[in-house]
């Protein structure tokens, strides 16, 4: 209660390795820190979160030395035990400089709140799936410089979700980054992936749905890299491993793909599926300098219900229902090999073996870009981040995540309070 009673105060895991059985939520406080620079490892199979962060204001969970984090051991109670971390309705919040090592379910989820930064992070999961990265809903949240290997989700926007921007994302072997499962009452808007790097694994990016309603609306695709994966650009509002929800069909309207960059591993799987439901079809869907390609070379485009332009099986013109339109594309005069990072993973990790902690964060998450703060552990510690350039953003600045939103209008604006350091 120390910390969440007393403003300005601080919990310290100092460095070292901890056995961790009995779970904890912290709820409410304003202006304190949670300095975890020990290593906690898993010993209990209780369901739930490990530690769950809850209507905190002005909060700061980060590793100085940027080797804290969690182990769950996953492999011993696979979809059985708790999932690590839980950020719950907070407010001028940050998460970073962690690592994660095979919880036995999800990562990190961040639920609702406002005005949070997650950064400089390292997950590593199973090769499985329910062992999600980070998943997220709010507003206003700033996701930035993660790495996730897995088999589920990498960095995926959950409703409700507003003005949120991911960038400089690397998912290295990871089920791949996507929009859902979108369900009834879905309630998604302004939202902007920026430098978004995919080295094999399921998808690029996926929006996926079967049924359902509410909308998902401006959203910017942007600089997407994507290597080997089973599925490139893609959209699927019939997804078969969801059961059919009650609704004609999420709304999909106003969304962008600009500058991408990739190829699929297959020919059954198309690198642009534009697969939209008959009785809500997409509209505004537009595909600019979208140069994907598969490596057999006999790629097929596909769309269904998608109006917009950019890809040769889209429609224009008034919305309503169509049938599948496959296309047999040529390469992309854009089209080039996709780039490489050092520490691609060339599979993931299996689900019945340890998983081994990485010795370190990476400062990069997209070919040739460094990360926009500095790992905690390059500054000596203490609870504030520095930039790596001094056009990098600070923590606590005003961020506009874009100059044009996705017509060209306002932009996605997210504001960032106290984070980085209190």
């Amino acid at each position: 209660n120390c910390v969440t009673k007393t403003s300005g105060s601080t919990l310290y895991v100092p460095a070292g390795k901890y056995n961790m059985k009995t779970w904890v939520t912290l709820n409410h406080g304003s202006k304190w820190a949670f300095r975890m620079d020990g290593f906690i490892t898993r010993t209990a199979t209780t369901g739930g979160h490990m530690v769950v962060i809850q209507n905190a204001a002005d909060f700061e969970m980060y590793s100085a030395n940027s080797l804290g984090g969690f182990q769950g051991n996953g492999y011993q109670c696979r979809n059985a035990g708790p999932r690590f971390l839980r950020i719950v309705t907070s407010t001028d919040w940050s998460v970073h400089d962690l690592i994660m090592v095979d919880s036995p379910e999800f990562h990190l989820v961040v639920q609702g709140g406002s005005n949070g930064e997650v950064y400089n992070l390292m997950i590593r999961g199973a090769d499985i799936g329910g062992s999600d990265g980070i998943d997220i809903s709010g507003t206003n949240h700033w996701v930035h410089d993660v790495s996730v290997t897995n088999r589920d989700e990498c960095v995926t926007i959950k409703s409700p979700a507003h003005n949120i921007l991911v960038e400089n994302i690397w998912c290295n072997q990871s089920g791949g980054s996507a929009f859902g499962s979108l369900g009834v009452g879905t309630d998604i808007s302004n939202i902007v992936y920026n430098r978004i790097y995919t080295n094999g694994g399921n998808q690029a990016m996926m929006f996926k749905s079967n049924g359902g309603s509410g909308s998902v609306s401006n959203v910017l695709l942007q600089n997407f890299i994507s290597r080997s994966t089973a599925y490139g650009l893609y959209i699927n509002q019939y997804w078969a491993s969801m059961s059919p929800l009650a609704g004609s069909g999420v709304k999909l309207s106003n969304i962008k793909f600009q500058n991408w960059n990739g190829n699929v591993n297959n020919d059954q799987r198309p690198p642009i599926a534009l697969i939209c439901a008959d009785t809500a079809p997409c509209t505004g869907i537009t595909l600019d300098n979208v140069n994907m390609w598969s490596l057999t070379g006999k790629p097929v485009y596909r769309c269904e219900s998608a109006f917009g332009s950019g890809v040769g099986c889209i429609r224009s013109g008034s919305p309503s229902g169509y049938a599948v339109v496959n296309v047999t594309p040529t390469r992309p005069a854009g089209y080039s090999t996709p780039s490489t990072m050092p520490g691609d993973l060339s599979a993931g990790f299996p689900a019945g073996a340890s998983i081994p902690v990485p010795t370190a964060i990476p400062t990069s998450f997209f070919p040739g870009v460094p990360a926009h703060s500095r790992l905690m552990s390059a500054q000596g510690g203490g609870g504030v981040t520095t930039p790596n350039t001094a056009t990098s953003r600070a923590a606590t600045s005003t961020t506009k995540a874009s100059s044009a939103g996705p017509t060209g209008g306002t932009g996605t604006v997210a504001h960032f309070g106290q984070c980085g350091g209190i």
